[in-house]
C-alpha cells in the first residue's frame, strides 16, 4: 500500500488547523479597524495616516465588497452589545440593495479623497480603472432601471468637473474624467429624488427605518405618530441653526469625543441610535420636521419643491437652510429616525 498521499494529507491537515485565518479578528475593535482602513476612500478625514490606495480600497469594486463582507461576516460571529448587533445585521441586510451600482456615493468627493492619499503613479493607475469602472457601473444600473436622482446627478458633475479644472490633477487621469465628465453630461437622471424611485426601494428605506428608529412601524404609521405630535406641539417655530456639512446634520450633533464607535463609515462610524438615545435634542420641532420630510421624499415621493415648502412651513429658516436639509434627507434617509424613540413614543 502507497502510504505517501495519506501522509501529504495529514500533513496539509495539520498545517490548515494550525494556520490563522488571515482575516480572524480577536476583537470587535480590530473589525472595526479594517472597515475603517478598507473605507479610506469613502471617508478620508478617519485615514490621516494612510501610506496608499489597494485594489480592495476602491469602492464597490468586486475586491471591496468581497474584503467587506468577509469583515461583516466575522462580526456576525462575534459576542456583541444589542447596539452593534443590530448595526451589523443592518450593514449585512444593506448589501441585498443596489448600493453597489453607484460606486461614488455623491455626498462625498471620493477622488478628492484618493488624490490625498495616493503617492505614485502606479496608484494613479489605480484611480484611474475606478473612474471606468463607476461609468460601467452607472450603465449596468441603467440597465435595470436604477439611476441617480438629479441631485446626486449634478454633484458628480461637479466633483469631475473640479478635478479637470484643478492645476493639482495628475495628467494621468486626464482622459478617464474627460470619459466620465461625457458620460455624465449626457446621463438622464430619474425624476424621484427618494428611494422610492428605485427598484427594491421601498424596502431599502422600510430597512433603514427599522434600524435607525430601533422599531418596525410603516412609514404611513410613523406620519400619523409624527402628526398627532405636531397636534400637541404648542410652542412658536424657533430658530433653526443649519450648517452645510461633509457629514449629516445629525451625525455632526452626536459625532463628539465620547462617541459610541460603530461600523458604517456613512455615519462617522457613530452608532447613532445609541448616541442619540443619550443625548436630548436641543430643536425637537428640527427633528419632527426632518422625519416628516423624510418620508415625505423616500415614501411619498415628494419634489424637492414640496419637500422644501414643508421645511419653511415647519420651521424658522431661510430657503438656503431648507435646501441644505432637503439634501441632508436625500443623502442620509432615515438618519433623522434616531431620535424617534425619544420624540414619538
Amino acid at each position: 500500500m502507497n502510504k505517501t498521499p495519506i501522509i501529504s494529507l495529514l500533513f496539509c491537515l495539520l498545517l490548515a488547523s494550525c494556520s490563522k485565518p488571515a482575516d480572524l479578528f480577536s476583537s470587535y475593535e480590530e473589525a472595526q479597524s479594517a472597515l475603517i482602513s478598507l473605507n479610506t476612500a469613502l471617508s478620508a478625514q478617519k485615514n490621516s495616516h494612510a501610506t496608499g490606495l489597494s485594489n480592495e480600497q476602491l469602492p464597490f469594486t468586486d475586491a471591496y465588497l468581497a474584503r467587506r463582507h468577509a469583515i461583516y461576516q466575522q462580526l456576525m460571529q462575534m459576542k456583541l452589545t444589542v447596539a452593534q448587533t443590530n448595526q451589523v445585521n443592518y450593514l449585512v441586510i444593506a448589501e441585498r440593495f443596489p448600493e453597489r451600482y453607484f460606486a461614488w456615493p455623491a455626498h462625498t468627493d471620493v477622488l478628492s479623497n484618493m488624490l490625498s492619499i495616493v503617492k505614485n503613479d502606479a496608484q494613479y493607475k489605480n484611480i484611474e480603472q475606478w473612474l471606468i469602472f463607476v461609468q460601467t457601473q452607472l450603465k449596468a444600473a441603467e440597465q435595470s432601471n436604477l439611476k441617480l436622482n438629479k441631485i446626486e446627478h449634478n454633484y458628480l458633475k461637479h466633483y469631475v468637473q473640479q478635478a479637470i479644472n484643478s492645476t493639482d490633477t495628475p495628467i494621468e487621469l486626464n482622459e478617464s474624467l474627460s470619459v466620465l465628465n461625457n458620460y455624465l453630461a449626457q446621463y438622464k437622471p430619474r425624476g424621484s429624488i427618494g428611494l422610492s424611485g428605485l427598484a427594491n426601494g421601498s424596502q431599502w428605506y422600510q430597512s433603514k427605518l427599522n434600524y435607525f428608529a430601533n422599531d418596525v412601524l410603516s412609514p404611513l404609521e410613523w406620519l400619523s405618530r409624527i402628526d398627532s405630535k405636531f397636534k400637541s406641539m404648542q410652542s412658536q417655530k424657533q430658530h433653526t441653526m443649519v450648517e452645510a456639512s461633509n457629514v449629516s446634520q445629525l451625525t455632526k450633533l452626536l459625532l463628539t469625543d465620547s462617541k459610541i464607535m460603530g461600523l458604517d463609515w456613512s455615519t462617522g462610524y457613530t452608532l447613532l441610535p445609541q448616541r442619540a438615545n443619550t443625548t436630548q435634542p436641543a430643536d425637537a420641532q428640527l427633528y419632527m420636521a426632518m422625519m416628516e420630510t423624510d418620508l415625505g421624499v423616500h415614501y411619498h415621493a415628494w419634489t424637492l419643491s414640496q419637500a422644501r415648502l414643508n421645511l419653511l412651513k415647519r420651521l424658522n429658516i431661510s430657503e438656503e437652510d431648507a435646501r441644505i436639509l432637503v439634501e441632508d434627507i436625500i443623502f442620509y434617509p432615515g438618519q433623522s429616525f434616531s431620535f424617534a424613540p425619544q420624540l414619538l413614543n
